[in-house]
């Protein structure tokens, strides 16, 4: 859908004037995100369990690993397998301990996306030119179109957060709902989504460090942070001039883009929200160049994830495979406990 009409020989030349040197430098923020995200969740698993930076780091990039390489997000499966096997937290809690590091990872996403509705505010339409997509009209978005979109995405992640924190402060609320509707059809499911409620409830204990969260979510907007900053080099190694709030735009959309279960290595999704991105926010900015750019943008991201994750599968004697089918199984084993 991206690439078709594309003209190679002016992708080739984009790449080819390009400052290879800066585009190099901007490689390093991406690598020192990887530490800091290890940090950020190092603050939730320890209000559990007295996990090592080594332990959680080799969970993170294992299953950084499994979402570059493998369908469907499966490293969000793997990353607390590993953290399971390294340090025998039991699974379901080790999948509660994840799940909050997403929500202090959404805490980083929201202020981008702050940043972006406030910076980044169309009058007029947005039009998408015909030769992003090959089409034969040129697309257009109007500013509600874009803003409503926006909004809505920022509402669904605050209710998600909303919905975490009420399951901590009133698990008892939860598992009566669960009783009382669940219940009525299998009470063996009911106990079932019971026992998943309590050890959920269980891994949200960071909660009751209020200084331990905080610092949790400074570390994520340290994250995204860096990821802005490799981002904004790119664009400055390609030659491109661009608002201040380029990166912030792209970096919003890239995130709903590879939020739900996608490709390996989310290719395709990434690159178009990287061009979508730039012709949106630089007016006039040439497509086949914003394509070139898409396609490095995405390679820069392989180096620390592969890296890094092959580093930790040899250093602790894992198989990713052996991981998405153990992965599987517990998938399964919790079905047929539910009775499916």
């Amino acid at each position: 859908l991206l690439f078709r009409d594309t003209d190679w020989g002016q992708v080739r030349d984009a790449l080819e004037e390009a400052n290879w040197p800066l585009l190099v430098l901007a490689i390093v923020p991406m690598f020192l995100s990887h530490p800091a995200r290890v940090r950020r969740w190092s603050f939730i698993v320890r209000a559990v369990y007295p996990a090592t930076f080594r332990q959680l780091f080799s969970a993170t990039q294992i299953g950084f690993l499994a979402n570059m390489s493998l369908p469907a997000r499966a490293g969000e499966v793997i990353r607390p397998l590993v953290l399971t096997r390294l340090t025998r937290v039991p699974f379901s809690k080790s999948m509660a301990l994840n799940a909050v590091d997403r929500i202090t990872d959404i805490f980083g996403l929201l202020a981008v996306m702050v940043v972006s509705l406030i910076a980044f505010r169309p009058t007029d339409g947005i039009s998408i030119p015909r030769e992003t997509f090959g089409t034969e009209e040129p697309i257009t978005l109007t500013a509600t179109q874009y803003q409503q979109g926006a909004i809505t995405t920022g509402v669904f992640l605050v209710v998600v957060m909303a919905a975490f924190v009420a399951l901590y402060l009133r698990r008892d609320i939860a598992i009566a709902i669960s009783n009382r509707t669940i219940g009525l059809v299998s009470l063996r499911i009911a106990d079932f989504l019971n026992g998943m409620i309590n050890h959920f409830a269980d891994g949200l204990h960071v909660f009751r460090s209020p200084l331990d969260l905080a610092r949790s979510i400074v570390w994520s907007l340290a994250t995204w942070g860096l990821n802005l900053i490799g981002l904004g080099l790119a664009l400055m190694a390609f030659g491109i001039e661009f608002p201040w709030y380029t990166p912030f735009v792209m970096q919003a959309i890239i995130a709903i883009a590879i939020a739900a279960p996608n490709t390996p290595g989310f290719v395709g999704p990434f690159h178009i929200a990287i061009v979508l991105s730039m012709v949106m926010t630089i007016p006039g900015v040439n497509v086949d160049t914003a394509k070139a750019y898409a396609i490095v943008a995405h390679l820069w991201q392989f180096p620390p994830v592969l890296i890094f994750g092959f580093w930790c599968l040899f250093r602790d004697n894992m198989n990713l495979f052996e991981l998405q089918r153990e992965g599987q199984e517990k998938a399964h084993e919790n079905e047929s406990r539910s009775g499916g």
